[in-house]
């Protein structure tokens, strides 16, 4: 009995902590206002535009190394722009809707991942079609299934490239390198360096 009251409280605990991370992420993009400009083709591309998004992507992927089985994640993405006294920020967070294949049995498991969100501080490169910026990251252990999250805590630092300078071609990158900082020992450790665009 001790056991089911002591599995309820982590479930809670557990549901608790992944609405939190939903509230972050719709409070992170409420309200979402368009911006009207000559150039909104480019700017909605670019990770780096001074305007508040919302934006969901899905990424299939399909027969896993490993498994012989197919994977979704389906991405909440969220931006907000902000100042820091004279500084240029903008904030971005990703919350992923997982299914992942589960061992032995064939099962896909699915659920939410972990959080991650960082800052990053825009430079003033001296031309509007060029953004380039650099900050912080964080990623939170908010996956509601083991197989879908890391169960650690990471932080480190995420760095973005942005060239708009012509109106048909868009192109840039986004680094980024975390390491755990907290959570499980159990789990095997985060170091992780994703480089994509």
């Amino acid at each position: 009995m001790a056991k089911a009251i002591g599995l309820c409280a982590f479930r809670r605990v557990r549901v608790t902590a992944v609405l939190a991370s939903v509230f972050c992420v719709v409070a992170l993009v409420h309200p979402v206002f368009a911006q009207a400009s000559g150039d909104a083709e480019a700017q909605a591309n670019n990770p780096l535009a001074s305007t508040t998004s919302l934006n969901f992507q899905n990424q299939f992927t399909g027969r896993l190394s490993g498994f012989g089985e197919s994977a979704n994640a389906f991405l909440l993405r969220g931006a907000q722009p902000f100042s820091i006294g004279d500084t240029n920020w903008i904030a971005r967070a990703t919350l992923p809707i997982s299914t992942y294949p589960g061992l032995p049995d064939g099962s896909h498991e699915t659920g939410l991942g972990d959080l991650n969100v960082f800052a990053a501080y825009l430079f003033d490169t001296g031309n509007p079609g060029i953004s380039f910026g650099i900050g912080p990251q964080l990623t939170a252990p908010t996956a509601t299934d083991r197989a879908l999250g890391t169960g650690q805590w990471a932080a480190g630092f995420a760095n973005v490239l942005f060239v708009a300078t012509n109106p048909e071609w868009q192109y840039g990158y986004l680094l980024t390198w975390q390491a755990r900082i907290a959570g499980s020992n159990s789990r095997p450790g985060v170091r992780v360096n994703i480089s994509s665009r």
